[in-house]
C-alpha cells in the first residue's frame, strides 16, 4: 500500500519515464560535484528536472505564476508573491512525495558497490 495517492503514483510513473534523462544528468552532475555547495552547482540540470515537475505535477500553479510575472514586468517579485509561493509549495510537496515514491519503487542500482 502506497503512502501516495494512485493519481500521484500514475503521474510519478510517467515522470520517471519522460524525465529519466534529466534525472540521470542531475545525478551525474551532483556526484561529480560532491564537495561543492548544492545551492550553486548543477543549476542547468536542476532547472530541467524542476521543469518536469512543473509541467506534470504543478502545471496550474506554474502557469498562474508565469502569467502573473509576464503581466507584472519589473514588479513581478512583489506583485506575484502569492503565485510564486503557491508554486513553491507545490514543488516542495511533490519533491517530498517523489522521495516516498522512489523509496517504494526502489530499483537496486547494478552499478553501485
Amino acid at each position: 500500500m502506497s503512502r501516495n495517492s494512485k493519481e500521484f503514483n500514475r503521474l510519478a510513473d510517467r515522470f520517471a519515464v519522460e524525465y529519466d534523462e534529466q534525472r540521470l544528468a542531475l545525478e551525474q552532475c551532483l556526484q561529480s560535484r560532491i564537495n561543492d555547495d548544492i545551492n550553486f552547482v548543477c543549476q542547468r540540470q536542476k532547472s530541467a528536472y524542476l521543469e518536469g515537475i512543473a509541467q506534470l505535477f504543478c502545471k496550474k500553479e506554474y502557469d498562474a505564476g508565469v502569467k502573473c510575472q509576464k503581466s507584472a514586468g519589473e514588479r513581478w517579485a512583489s506583485d506575484c508573491f502569492k503565485e510564486n509561493v503557491a508554486f513553491g509549495q507545490c514543488t516542495d510537496r511533490v519533491l517530498k512525495q517523489m522521495y516516498v515514491y522512489n523509496l517504494e519503487h526502489d530499483k537496486k542500482n547494478p552499478a553501485a558497490n
